[in-house]
């Protein structure tokens, strides 16, 4: 019984055995025999299980060392209208797969291999549109191969909407030690050793863009590339751009070219005939991009050098807006990594030489700009026949035509710090601009920007422009013309604090000089001045002329009533400024101005209609002033002044003469400006009549609301014959006789006049004229009856009052307070 027990436990142990033994025999002879069943059946599997069809002469396949080669192999879809599989064609003399891991690949889905090699083969592949899942799906397949071998191979692979993937023909490629990198910050590739060789490639970058090239060759870290061609596949508008770019070279060359995850090295790449073509999409905004990605690469070029190149910008409905017909650039020290994208400028460098013939850019409609020329060898930049060129006519902007030889900008430091641009200039050189404004006659408002000014820091030392020519001109009249204008300027700087002072800029020295200057001034003035020079604080102006448009008689024509002709010339004008301010806070405030030489006739022909609008006096008319002013001394010498009214229905004009005059006017100013007096006087000396010794105190407080002063003055050896050129016509009345002096010694306010005249006279007699300037004998006679013929000693004076006309001015106040004297002793 015990035996039988025993008999039985060890038969089934045995058969136990038994079934662990067959069933490790079956997994250690399962992949012979997979293998074997592959060698035999694969192609049948593959032609009844895929959607494919595959012939080969021979393959060989190890499932345990992951080796895989064929030879002669012919593969095809089977249905090739089904556009839901990825379509597949091709002929292929040889493949080769070399320690492919396959465990990996069912298990985990991951296709590493040691060594892929394809030679001798032509393929063309659709590749099948994604699935939902797919494109839900953020996660990459993982595949890698540490060295790939393709030898004359011709591929044509494109996506599901037959755009290329990559296209190639006589492709040959060989690529060891490939590194591949997970971080899409970085280089997706990198490798120690490669060969490429390709004729007629078309790359697919993204929707949007493909790369196309005559050949590529690469060998011994040498790029090369034959009519390269970055090229938008696309219609503008499809693009989330404001911009679209179609980019072409006949030869790219890129020597020592060094490759890593990290970073991209290369000594040199030079462009040959580059071609640039920017089209813009007429969108203004566009969709940002969603969690960018930062960069952690690092590119470093020794140079980068662009040959015989061109540049064209054109708008959505392509009309040219920028071109460049000859372009040669060349950068050194070229830096681009993490840091740099962050600034404005995303890359450094250190030396650049630039040239560029015939550039075009148009600003707007209405304006645009050509360069015949511009060079830049690192710090210095020359530019040859700068013009700004007016496209049209505008009624609403200003147009602008400049001329100018050369611009020439010195030892340029300019970059950017951050976000943060450093202007640094050592200078600025404009040679014989010429600058024509075409002004607009109904302008239209324009509107205070609010956007914020970026950070920025200018410093300048010096600009010279010589030569220089201006003109406006309105509805086809000249306004405005500088014959000759010349500008040095030193010490320049500005940045985001000086912006916000009164002047945005702070200058060191300047001097600026102008000459054969016109102005219309106006609709019934020019003013001319032959020489202008301002040295910073003093100015000289020399041959001053404000001079009126029309004659005398053409004048009273034009005008609506009353109104005064002036005509103007000054020998020499000096300004001497204190602290004037005309940006923020604009005021005038002038230590002195010295006036040598005016010439000044004041015409005034009272047969227009009067004018009935009231003249304020000269302290209300500084107090309306709104600017602050002050000038504290007004100097005016060797100069002469005339006054003639033209009566009506009189012979000849009233005439008054001012020879030899001079004046010292102190302390004009509005009380704008506070610690400063307000009490204005004036001292003049000048020959009444050319002959007559004369001297005038005037005195007023512009702050006074009554517009209070006080005046007073002498007047020696007076002719009668020179009394009669401006009495007659308006008392009708003439003098005989002599007049010692005549003075007086007035007050009054913006009410009137009073005071006291003196007149000192002898052997005077008064003729009584009609209105046709005949004597009238009876009451010439009978009123010369009651006059004295002469004054002897010191005169009385007589007392004068005369209540002001509100529409007359100060000085014909003064006169009448003066006829009013002469009537109360001659009359």
């Amino acid at each position: 019984m015990k035996k039988n027990k025993l008999s039985q436990f060890s038969k089934r142990k045995k058969w136990f055995l038994g079934i662990i033994t067959g069933i490790l025999l079956l997994i250690l002879a399962f992949p012979f025999a997979l293998n074997f069943y592959l060698q035999k059946k694969l192609p049948d599997l593959i032609n009844k299980k895929t959607p494919y069809k595959l012939e080969l002469k021979s393959f060989d396949l190890s499932l345990i060392s992951g080796d895989f080669s064929a030879t002669d192999l012919k593969i095809s879809t089977k249905n090739p209208n089904d556009k839901k599989i990825t379509q597949l064609t091709g002929n292929i003399r040889r493949i080769e797969l070399h320690d492919f891991s396959v465990l990996k690949a069912l298990l985990n889905k991951s296709y590493r291999a040691e060594q892929f090699l394809l030679s001798d083969a032509t393929i063309k592949i659709r590749l099948a549109p994604k699935s939902n899942k797919e494109k839900r799906s953020t996660k990459k397949t993982d595949i890698h191969i540490n060295n790939i071998a393709l030898n004359n191979v011709f591929t044509d692979i494109t996506n599901a909407d037959g755009k290329p993937v990559f296209k190639g023909k006589n492709v040959n490629v060989k690529l060891k030690d490939i590194h591949q990198n997970s971080n899409d910050a970085k280089i997706p590739l990198a490798f120690k050793e490669f060969r490429i060789d390709a004729k007629d490639v078309h790359i697919g970058v993204n929707e949007y863009y493909q790369i196309n090239a005559d050949q590529i060759f690469a060998a011994n870290k040498t790029l090369d590339i034959r009519k390269f061609h970055l090229q938008p596949i696309l219609k503008p508008a499809m693009y989330n751009a404001k911009n679209i770019f179609d980019f072409a070279t006949q030869r790219l060359l890129a020597k020592d070219f060094n490759i890593s995850q990290d970073s991209l090295i290369v000594s040199d790449i030079i462009f040959t005939h580059p071609d640039l073509k920017v089209t813009s999409t007429g969108k203004n905004t566009v969709e940002k991009e969603k969690n960018p990605k930062e960069i952690e690469m690092k590119i470093g070029m020794k140079n980068i050098v662009f040959q015989k190149g061109k540049i064209e910008v054109m708008q959505a409905n392509k009309e040219k807006t920028a071109s460049v017909d000859n372009f040669n650039f060349k950068l050194s020290d070229i830096v681009f990594d993490k840091n740099t994208v962050k600034e404005k400028i995303p890359f450094r460098f250190t030396n650049h030489d630039i040239e560029a013939d015939n550039i075009y850019f148009k600003a707007s409609n209405l304006q645009a700009l050509k360069i015949k020329k511009i060079s830049s060898r690192n710090s210095n930049i020359i530019i040859e026949k700068f013009q700004m060129i007016a496209l049209g006519n505008s009624s609403h902007k200003d147009l602008f035509n400049v001329n100018t030889d050369e611009i020439k900008i010195v030892n340029n430091k300019t970059k950017y710090i951050g976000q943060k641009l450093n202007i640094q200039l050592a200078g600025l050189e404009i040679k014989t601009p010429d600058i024509k404004i075409i002004s607009a006659t109904q302008k239209s408002k324009q509107k205070k920007s609010t956007s914020e000014l970026p950070q920025f820091a200018a410093k300048v030392g010096f600009i010279k422009i010589s030569n220089g020519k201006i003109s406006q001109t309105t509805l086809g009249k000249e306004k405005l013309a500088v014959g000759k204008f010349d500008v040095q300027l030193s010490q320049i700087a500005s940045d985001n604090n000086q912006m916000n002072k009164d002047l945005p800029i702070s200058i060191g020295n300047h001097l600026f000089t102008a000459k054969k200057i016109f102005l219309d001034a106006g609709k019934y003035y020019t003013l001319k001045v032959g020489d202008l020079k301002n040295t910073g604080k003093t100015t000289e102006i020399k041959d001053l002329q404000y001079l009126p448009k029309y004659s005398r008689a053409a004048f009273s024509k034009v005008i609506a009533k009353e109104t005064d002709l002036y005509s103007i010339t000054i020998k020499k004008i000096g300004i001497t400024d204190q602290n004037s301010r005309f940006l923020k806070d604009p005021s005038i405030d002038i230590s002195n101005v010295n006036i040598d030489g005016l010439r000044c006739n004041i015409y005034h022909d009272l047969a227009p209609p009067d004018d009935n609008d009231v003249r304020y006096l000269f302290s209300k008319k500084l107090r309306n002033v709104k600017m602050p002013l002050f000038v504290e001394t007004i100097s005016i010498k060797n100069s002469n002044l005339v006054y003639e009214e033209n009566a009506e229905n009189s012979n000849i004009p009233g005439k008054l003469t001012f020879d030899r005059f001079g004046v010292e006017v102190n302390n004009v100013n509005n009380g704008k400006i506070k610690g400063r007096p307000t009490i204005i006087t004036a001292d003049a000396r000048f020959a009444f009549y050319g002959s007559a010794d004369t001297q005038v105190s005037w005195k007023f407080d512009v702050m006074n609301p009554d517009d209070k002063y006080t005046i007073k003055g002498t007047i020696q050896k007076l002719s009668a014959e020179n009394v009669n050129l401006f009495v007659r016509p308006y008392l009708n009345v003439t003098l005989d006789g002599n007049i010692d002096y005549l003075k007086f010694d007035y007050y009054g306010s913006n009410a009137g006049i009073a005071g006291n005249f003196y007149f000192k006279y002898n052997e005077m007699y008064v003729n009584f004229l009609n209105k046709k300037g005949n004597e009238r004998k009876l009451l010439t006679k009978v009123a010369n009856w009651f006059v004295k013929n002469e004054s002897t000693g010191e005169p009385d004076h007589v007392v004068i009052e005369k209540k002001r006309d509100p529409d007359k001015s100060f000085f014909n106040l003064l006169w009448q307070g003066i006829m009013e004297g002469l009537k109360k002793y001659l009359i």
